[in-house]
């Protein structure tokens, strides 16, 4: 019996190990690591520790090496209470040791002489820099996720606030399609992001796949440099990005945000303000803008102390005008196109542009041409005015969605598992990759159908052997349309 149990031990550790570097990288967890002594300064052997998960209740065990030292790892963000407990001494308890993604905390403790019946709560907090790892990196932590004001809900905006970090280069590929971040001088393309754990890189442009609402998100952290191979996807920033979980205790939020062009001030290049004198489509008020941003999270337990949820949910319904002056033929141009005296190619080329030979073959062609071209609409004098300003409404609607469930089968197992989805339809006026024309009517669709989903076994065989094993998939359908698409204009 003791051989099989040994036999499946070391199956599923060397089915941890085989599966692990080829399924991405490091986890969304961080670990408590610390040395216990007496009051001589002495270490302390076989001193039993204990790591509390304050909101779920979830218990790790631990013991002292024979140099004092202990470690805890694989615990997901949250605050812990950690005790140290050893014949002859009070047991001693910290509390509040918060442990954010991906970080290693030191917690020491010097045992005071006396009977294992009294605590001694220790009210020292935890070291803040980091002395067990060269890595440099900074936590965005839940309560900056909540509570810095965030426009368009991005969470990628407020990694910004990490040292090294800047905008990109104005009007590139990534910072088109949703964000991008620029780390330490890298480029864009080559941050790695991780939800919990699993990749969540688009295999295009290298942003993420699935992006999960603000409210869902417990904390994420942006590395910089010197992070550690497990890493090794791109040169740039880690992005490892956690969601929320549920605990013993019910939460929920609902919100909406809406702006609306009562609320705008006028954009300097929209069109004038009307007056007794302006012809039609030559003025207007403010354009078109009406945003909604809403959604709601809930979390809680399933079973108290064993199985708990975390779900939320955001939707965006964006109609905005968009302002785009184009430069066009004056109606004096192309009266001195349309006449042969003043246009000589009109001799040996009837049917370019004004077509004076209705009978030429190519006539009706040359027409279709310059019928693209609409007539300039922004000036004193229309007639020598090459202006032409338009304002089409973007149309666009987001629908992010997120689930999470973590169960303790016992203290020693763990399964976390994860899904996150997201739906946009776009449609631009002006194509904001390939923008060769400021004129209205060459825009283009957007689809993007972005999947992430994870499952995670935690299995602690003692103290000193733990094994981690997740399964991740990702799935990501981009569609790109022209505005004509289906229409055949030759």
């Amino acid at each position: 019996m003791a051989r099989s149990g040994w036999l499946f031990r070391f199956l599923v550790l060397l089915l941890g190990i085989a599966l692990t570097p080829a399924l991405f990288a490091s986890g969304p967890t961080g670990t408590i690591t610390g040395t216990v002594t007496d009051p001589s300064g002495a270490v302390v052997r076989k001193t039993r520790i204990t790591v509390i998960n304050e909101g779920t209740n979830a218990t790790r065990d631990a013991e002292t090496n024979d140099d004092g030292d202990f470690t805890v790892a694989l615990l997901p963000p949250g605050r812990y209470r950690v005790t140290a407990e050893s014949a002859g001494f009070r047991k001693s308890v910290f509390s509040d040791v918060t442990v954010d993604v991906d970080q290693t905390v030191r917690v020491d403790f010097t045992l005071q002489v006396g009977a294992a019946t009294e605590e001694l709560h220790v009210k020292d907090t935890p070291p803040a820099i980091q002395t067990d790892t060269s890595t440099l990196g900074q936590v965005v932590n839940n309560r900056l996720v909540q509570e810095l004001p965030l426009n368009q809900r991005n969470f990628l905006d407020f990694a910004l606030l990490v040292p090294g970090s800047q905008l990109p280069a104005e009007g590139s590929e990534n910072s088109t399609q949703g964000g991008s971040l620029s780390v330490n001088g890298a480029r864009e393309q080559s941050n790695n992001f991780l939800l919990d754990g699993v990749d969540n890189n688009d295999p295009y442009i290298n942003q993420y796949v699935a992006l999960p609402s603000v409210d869902a998100i417990q904390e994420f952290k942006v590395q910089s440099s010197d992070y550690s191979a497990e890493y090794g996807r791109g040169g740039g920033a880690q992005v490892n990005v956690v969601l929320k979980s549920g605990t013993n205790a019910f939460h929920g939020t609902l919100f909406e945000y809406f702006r609306n062009r009562s609320m705008d001030a006028k954009n300097y290049f929209d069109f004038p303000d009307c007056t007794a004198n302006s012809a039609p489509g030559t003025c207007g008020g403010i354009p078109a803008l009406q945003r909604n941003q809403f959604g709601g999270t809930l979390g809680g337990p399933i079973v108290r102390d064993k199985t708990f949820f975390f779900i939320s949910y955001e939707g965006l319904r964006l109609r905005q005008a968009n302002t785009k002056e184009a430069t066009v033929p004056s109606q004096e141009e192309w009266a001195a196109i349309d006449n042969p005296a003043t246009n000589p190619i009109l001799k040996i080329l009837p049917g370019v542009a004004g077509c004076p030979n209705a009978s030429d073959p190519s006539c009706q062609a040359g027409k279709n041409v310059r019928n693209l071209y609409p007539q300039a609409n922004v000036g004193t004098d229309l007639a020598d005015s090459n202006t032409y300003l338009s304002a089409p409404v973007i149309r666009r609607s987001d629908n992010l969605y997120s689930a999470k469930a973590d169960h303790h089968f016992t203290s020693v197992d763990t399964v976390s598992a994860h899904y996150s989805l997201i739906d946009q339809d776009i449609f631009s006026p002006f194509d904001p990759v390939n923008a060769f024309t400021s004129l209205p009517g060459y825009g283009s669709y957007t689809l993007n159908h972005g999947q992430n989903a994870g499952l995670e076994w935690t299995r602690v065989f003692e103290s000193k052997l733990l094994n981690e094993l997740r399964l991740g998939f990702i799935r990501m359908r981009a569609t790109v349309l022209q505005q004509n698409h289906g229409t055949d204009y030759n």
